[in-house]
């Protein structure tokens, strides 16, 4: 029996996956060029971006990996259809947990924390009460997000595969091809003509096969707009679905 999967851990997996050794190279450039920003010399000058520095979590007193870029947390949010959105607009309760941790994170770094965001169902952000799996974040001095705390019932193993399709427009099109090549392979061929001569490889089943295709497509542009669903790589950032 399949197990339910864990945002959470798949997050972690695809930053240890992802990150070249080349990429971590950058990473310390950045984060030299932005500790000469706030040398002495320079704190005036760039005044209005240290104080915000209060703001955010130094990534060189924090576990690096709960540390996560925003391309990360971005192909985990369209491959999974889940927000990430500022936490003001989640709607569902924050656990009194994650409030702690907040506070504990403000007292041991001597901080005022801004700038959270929450990773989470869609639903999560439209309607309380509900309980899917939800990722809160704080943003770092470098632009990462560090993970505070998750909470929630975890999402169905196949939820991955369920919203594929929505992942984006070249995975709509190709699962509207194989869904429709496979309707087309599996008709009788005497559903497709009343040539009692016809074979079942001839020039009806791939006559078949489009008219199939442009009424799925016909289809599916309905159900996107009255049903109000969008692709997933738009959506991942945006309250709403369609502005």
């Amino acid at each position: 029996m399949r197990t339910r999967a864990n945002i959470k851990e798949k997050l972690k997996d695809l930053a240890a996956n992802s990150r070249s050794n080349q990429e971590e190279l950058v990473r310390e450039a950045r984060r030299i060029l932005k500790q000469e920003l706030f040398s002495d010399k320079k704190i005036l000058d760039n005044l209005k971006q240290y104080n915000k520095a209060n703001e955010v979590l130094d990534e060189e007193n924090i576990d690096s990996d709960l540390v996560f870029r925003i391309e990360e947390i971005r192909k985990i949010a369209i491959v999974n259809r889940l927000k990430f959105l500022e936490s003001k607009l989640y709607k569902s309760e924050v656990p009194y947990e994650a409030v702690l941790r907040i506070k504990y994170l403000n007292d041991h770094f001597y901080k005022d924390i801004a700038h959270f965001r929450i990773l989470s169902h869609p639903e999560s952000f439209v309607n309380g009460g509900l309980d899917h799996e939800s990722l809160l974040f704080a943003k770092t001095n470098y632009d990462n997000y560090y993970l505070i705390h998750s909470w929630g019932k975890k999402p169905k193993w196949y939820r991955h595969y369920q919203f594929w399709p929505l992942k984006k427009f070249e995975t709509l099109v190709i699962s509207l091809l194989i869904f429709t090549l496979v309707i087309a392979l599996v008709l009788p061929t005497r559903l497709i003509t009343l040539d009692a001569s016809a074979t079942y490889w001839s020039g009806y089943r791939a006559a078949a096969f489009f008219h199939l295709l442009i009424f799925n497509l016909g289809v599916t542009a309905y159900i996107t707009f009255a049903f109000g669903k969008n692709f997933s790589s738009s959506i991942w950032n945006k309250y709403k679905d369609f502005d």
